[in-house]
């Protein structure tokens, strides 16, 4: 019905070019930012997602950064520990250069005075080796190594003293070192616990071994191990004759070291995007004290070279911490190597939840211009089609004049 107080065709062509003009706003908007979503009415779920997935990739490329530093941190510290073990190396060099019977007392000294130097050069590494101002080989940075690490020493015997006879002997064996244990030349011979230490050490040095101590509180005998650990070992058993282990009073005769971890053990380092994805990273000490090699103090511990028989010691100990430096050296590029395969599946994942933001929240500029086009032809339609409705109350009024 033809009526000229409301312009029905009018009203209806402009809330076509509004909507028209709505959907092409939209559409430059997408196309001048970029981004399919420039407001939460545009995705609400989309949004939620590329909003975690952006968060996850923000965390994992500090991660990644985390993980270099980690992998800086090892690095140092193994080139300290490199060149302690070169330096135990010369310390070895010296020590069997002093117990060659060729030398004589003032050269002896002389190998002393650089063994000593070289002592003093292993500390002031593990103190200078630094990563950020902390010291990381002597055990006070905050990736020092805590855990605690005992020696077996459980092997006691030897409660009593021993009666043997001149015809009974027996050889046992320590830790593979075979020791033989005998009477002196008497019908009937009391073994106190005395001759037993000396018959024992006597036998352990004379294969150079000297990472085991022997010890008599008075009445029993005590073998302990200058090795620490779950993997350090006194083992006593017998190999032949008649006087065997029983004979000789040991109440064990095999025990092992422990290794008891503690929770301040390391750093934990975060290569993910929780608190939970974590490396830990712990540094050994490598100190003198710590390997056993330290001056030679008054208790008698520590080496020293100015003597045959010290050089002897220091042969057997030095070995001992050219291994638990190499074990130190192996720990710290197994957890490098971890790291940089943890490096390598942060970049991966960082690539493909870009991958999966950007099909969320990135705009397909080819489908939108489309859309662009499509809308601009819409609204200038709708523009036209309410430029006609305007005209026709002025059509309808010609009919009454």
């Amino acid at each position: 019905m033809p009526v000229i107080s409301t312009n029905t065709a009018a009203n209806t062509a402009v809330r076509f070019l509004n909507i028209n003009a709505n959907e092409q706003s939209n559409s430059l908007a997408k196309l001048a930012s970029g981004s399919n979503i420039n407001k939460a009415s545009d995705d609400a779920a989309g949004l939620a997602i590329a909003t975690k997935i952006s968060s996850d990739v923000a965390a994992l490329e500090q991660a990644s950064t985390n993980s270099s530093h980690g992998i800086s941190v090892l690095q140092t510290a193994d080139g300290g520990a490199s060149n302690i073990a070169d330096i135990v190396e010369r310390m070895k060099v010296l020590a069997s250069q002093s117990a060659s019977g060729t030398v004589t007392a003032p050269e002896r000294a002389y190998i002393q005075a650089e063994f000593e130097q070289l002592q003093e050069e292993i500390d002031g590494i593990t103190e200078s080796t630094r990563y950020n101002g902390q010291s990381l080989l002597n055990g006070t940075s905050d990736f020092a190594d805590d855990t605690v690490e005992s020696a077996p020493t459980a092997l006691t015997g030897a409660a009593g003293d021993v009666t043997i006879t001149a015809d009974t002997t027996g050889v046992i064996s320590v830790n593979g070192t075979e020791i033989e244990i005998k009477g002196e030349d008497a019908l009937d011979d009391t073994l106190t616990v005395d001759d037993l230490v000396k018959m024992i050490e006597d036998g352990l040095h004379d294969k150079g071994v000297y990472t085991i101590e022997v010890e008599n509180d008075g009445s029993t005998l005590t073998l302990s191990s200058l090795d620490k650990g779950k993997d350090a070992v006194i083992e006593v058993k017998d190999v032949s004759g008649t006087i065997n282990v029983a004979a000789l009073g040991f109440t064990t005769t095999k025990t092992t070291g422990t290794t008891t971890e503690k929770e301040t053990t390391g750093a934990d380092i975060v290569v993910g995007s929780t608190s939970a994805d974590t490396i830990n990273l712990s540094i050994k000490s490598l100190t003198t004290e710590e390997l056993g090699i330290q001056k030679l103090d008054a208790n008698g511990d520590g080496l020293d070279v100015s003597t045959e028989e010290g050089a002897a010691k220091a042969l057997s100990v030095l070995d001992m911490a050219i291994d638990n430096i190499s074990n130190a050296r192996a720990e710290l590029g197994a957890t490098m190597s971890r790291f940089e395969f943890r490096s390598a599946q942060i970049d991966t994942s960082v690539e493909n939840l870009k991958a999966a933001e950007s099909a969320i929240r990135d705009v397909d500029i080819a489908k939108e211009q489309a859309q662009l086009s499509a809308s601009t032809v819409k609204v200038q339609a709708a523009v036209a089609a309410a430029s006609q409705a305007n005209q026709m109350p002025q059509n309808l009024l010609s009919l009454i004049r």
